[in-house]
């Protein structure tokens, strides 16, 4: 009952973040400023828009707007749509407040994958730190919250309804967590740092799997993904949570 209540309240939380709206507007120097628009299929006026991209004739972006935490310049390679797409758009994705994140990724495809890999990522950062905590039981709660919400948004990034049925089919989803975090214990013995802050980066690494596979799960349009590609995929995180124990057993 106590996952569930917690499956619920993220799919609240969610459904709030998906239910904004916000809008890219590209503006400045005429041909320059086409490229771009076009490249990403933002629209070519700045009135009304959340994210304003102001580029000049040599490449220089600066990214403004009341959907962004400041101003951020940035000093393009090029202008061809493959160099706008490696660069600029993720610029972009750190550069926006959390809660236009999933506006963005919705409403502009070219923008979707950068915004789900930001929100696996501070959904890892979170259940790295959680996971450390040296409080026997008090992760899996928080960690089930954050997995639950992570996934949501990957949903509704791809365009997916959020009801209280999608909310009921993490359940399954979800239940992968446990065994991670069983996992994270038995790591204690394993790894050569201290018991919760190998618990943490285990988590870190769980949740970056889950994260992952739900990108690929959307992507494909809810096609599961094969034993293989899950093992690949759990592997690369695996790769990053030795890489972060290693950091840690330096300090």
């Amino acid at each position: 009952m106590h996952g569930l209540r917690n499956i619920y309240r993220a799919w609240g939380e969610s459904r709030r973040a998906a239910s904004g709206d916000v809008k890219l507007g590209v503006v400045g120097e005429a041909g320059a400023a086409e490229r771009i628009a076009r490249a990403i299929g933002a629209g070519r006026s700045g009135r009304g828009a959340g994210i304003v991209i102001s580029v000049d004739g040599d490449g220089g972006v600066t990214v403004s707007g009341p959907a962004v935490e400041g101003e951020r310049k940035l000093s393009l390679s090029g202008l061809s749509g493959e160099t706008v797409r490696q660069e600029l758009v993720p610029h972009v994705v750190r550069a926006v407040d959390e809660e236009h994140l999933v506006s963005l990724g919705r409403s502009y495809p070219a923008f979707r994958r950068a915004v789900c890999e930001e929100v696996v990522r501070k959904n890892a950062r979170q259940n790295a730190v959680v996971g450390a905590l040296p409080i026997p039981g008090a992760d899996m709660p928080v960690m089930t919250a954050n997995q639950a919400r992570m996934v949501l948004m990957i949903a509704a990034a791809h365009g997916e309804e959020l009801s209280l049925e999608r909310a009921r089919e993490l359940a399954g989803v979800l239940a992968a967590g446990v065994g991670l975090r069983t996992l994270a214990r038995q790591a204690v013995k394993l790894v050569p740092v201290g018991g919760w802050a190998a618990a943490g980066t285990i988590g870190y690494a769980g949740t970056l799997a889950m994260g992952r596979a739900a990108i690929l799960y959307f992507e494909r349009g809810k096609r599961e993904l094969s034993e293989r590609e899950r093992d690949e995929i759990w592997r690369r995180a695996k790769r990053e949570a030795e890489e972060i124990s290693a950091r840690l057993r330096r300090r």
